[in-house]
């Protein structure tokens, strides 16, 4: 139950943006962004970076949408790498720069001072130029929030196969902010 009187009809971050379309403006558009706006990433990536984040804050709604989203980006076969990373910790089915560009989300979600130097070393000896490590410390950064804005108001979570098709609208449509 939502902590304060949110839309009943809508579950996660959609209440909170319906409830506050100024804020949502700009919160979509910081996510439209990030996570699809041409970048050196792949979108698929840039979601996967954002369901990983959500998943280490505990957010279900952020993790599972977030992760459909990248699914329907990745495909089958890269979606088990996905999967295996959101289940068991494991980054090891994607490329060395995603994996060392995880372990810096990881490290930077866990404890605002978690990054080192060494994890800026490992992603750039994986191949990450300056905008991924940026959009990866950006990506976690943002995420943090919008899991803390859905789980601080106590959304509730969207009914399991309404997630799929959730990623792939997010896919095709994007989080264009309400004119």
């Amino acid at each position: 139950m939502a902590h304060i009187t949110l839309p009943v009809d809508v579950p996660g971050i959609r209440g909170p943006l319906n409830f506050r379309p100024d804020a949502a403006k700009h919160l979509l558009g910081l996510a439209e962004t990030i996570l699809r706006q041409p970048a050196s990433l792949e979108p698929g990536e840039r979601e996967t970076i954002a369901a990983w984040t959500s998943s280490l804050n505990g957010c279900r709604f952020c993790t599972k949408s977030h992760a459909a989203a990248a699914r329907a980006w990745l495909g089958p076969e890269r979606s088990v790498a996905l999967d295996r990373l959101l289940e068991h910790e494991d980054a090891s089915g994607f490329s060395p720069k995603l994996q060392a560009l995880l372990a810096l989300s990881k490290a930077l979600q866990s404890c605002v001072l978690g990054v080192t130097p060494e994890h800026i070393e490992r992603a750039r000896a994986a191949g990450a130029s300056d905008l991924d490590i940026h959009d990866t410390v950006l990506i976690t950064a943002a995420f943090c929030m919008y899991n803390r804005y859905v789980e601080g108001l106590g959304t509730r979570e969207a009914p399991e196969s309404d997630y799929e098709p959730m990623g792939r609208r997010l896919r095709d449509q994007g989080y264009a902010p309400p004119a």
